[in-house]
């Protein structure tokens, strides 16, 4: 069965359909304000029509609440579909050990969800979205906690609003660390800097859990990042949705 998978996350929202096998994406820039008949004239527009009557399982998980019930009511009315909303009491195969499991974001267990199904654990899984989180599977199938930094695009704003000279750049990575002009330099210190980051927690990761883990990175720019990161990694940019369909297919 095929089945709709959203994401809604601080910065877009993602919208896939399919299975583990292939997903067919789409994204959505995420508002509070959006009402479920905007909502819904977007899926008229953008979502294939012959999705309409078919018989379709459905989940979402969310870091924006105030989005969930219009994107819902949204789906029912182009759908008729129902989803599971990823929350507390919504099965995951994972046990969660950290100090307050309410606290966990749901894209975060669907991420270590999709880890575990993908490479089993031990595994560390980075997704470099609108804030970079670093989530920690341990070889008992325990989400043990993890670390969240602001991501690429927020320290990216924050170096440009907060300095008079400074312009943006594109996320690429520069032909050299040192940067010969201004424009390099930013852009070595934003991609070679916050590869560096995840570097070194990855690597404080691994001498704490006392295990030799594997390494998934998803997310915006995860397969840019992967590629300097000097660990043997695997990208994988549908995780989050493959997550999302085994948490689907545990609850359904």
């Amino acid at each position: 069965m095929k089945i709709v998978a959203v994401d809604i996350g601080n910065t877009e929202t993602s919208i896939g359909i399919g299975n583990y096998e292939k997903w067919e994406s789409f994204r959505f820039t995420t508002r509070t304000a959006t009402t479920s008949d905007e909502w819904l004239m977007m899926f008229s527009s953008t979502l294939p029509e012959s999705l309409r009557g078919k018989k379709l399982g459905s989940i979402v998980c969310s870091v924006v609440p105030q989005v969930n019930s219009d994107l819902i009511q949204a789906l029912y009315d182009y759908l008729g579909l129902e989803p599971i909303l990823l929350g507390p009491g919504i099965k995951t195969g994972l046990s969660v050990t950290i100090d307050n499991p309410k606290e966990l974001g749901s894209d975060r267990i669907a991420n270590a969800v999709g880890g575990v199904a993908k490479v089993e654990s031990p595994v560390i899984i980075v997704d470099t979205g609108t804030a970079t989180t670093v989530d920690v599977v341990n070889d008992k199938n325990e989400y043990i906690g993890g670390m969240i930094s602001p991501g690429v695009k927020i320290s990216h704003d924050a170096l440009i609003e907060n300095t008079a000279s400074l312009k943006s750049v594109d996320f690429l990575p520069p032909d050299k660390v040192i940067g010969k002009n201004t424009y390099d330099a930013i852009q070595s210190g934003i991609i070679f800097g916050h590869t560096s980051l995840i570097e070194g927690l990855i690597e404080r990761t691994i001498q704490e859990l006392g295990q030799e883990p594997a390494i998934i990175v998803t997310g915006g720019i995860g397969g840019l990042i992967s590629k300097h990161l000097n660990f043997d990694v695997i990208y994988d940019e549908n995780l989050t949705l493959d997550g999302l369909a085994k948490i689907y297919q545990i609850n359904s």
